[in-house]
């Protein structure tokens, strides 16, 4: 029953090692590669096939408002930068306050130095630049 040729004896190992192989009982605990390959595919797969729906639904409610606050502030800035001055208010821009009881008579405005804009609020907080 011993195999007499080397060609025998290979065939008994590549026999032996087929049945070693293929009665392997499954493993019910995945090996910690397994499972790591498998969390791995599993967010490979939820990256890929992302629409705002899923990315809205995955930060929440919260998320959203802060997010859509930041965007604002974003907004805000830029907008500070592209227009740094506001009107001023007490002169309506002219620069100069008119006389009441001689309204010819005029005088450079005490809230803007007669330049008829003051920094706007943002600008003072934001980027302490002298007014």
């Amino acid at each position: 029953m011993f195999p007499t040729a080397p060609s025998d004896a290979m065939n008994l190992a590549v026999h032996i090692v087929v049945a070693l192989t293929s009665t392997t009982a499954p493993n019910p605990q995945p090996s910690n590669a397994a499972a790591a390959g498998h969390a791995a595919s599993q967010a490979a797969e939820t990256t890929t096939s992302s629409t705002p729906a899923d990315v809205a639904s995955s930060i929440g409610p919260t998320g959203m408002l802060l997010l859509l606050a930041i965007a604002a502030f974003a907004v805000y800035v830029i907008s500070l930068g592209l227009h740094p001055n506001a009107k001023c208010n007490r002169c309506k821009g002219a620069g100069r306050h008119k006389g009441s009881l001689f309204s010819y008579a005029t005088r450079p405005c005490n809230s803007c130095k007669g330049r008829g804009t003051h920094p706007r609020l943002g600008r003072k907080l934001l980027f302490k630049q002298p007014s």
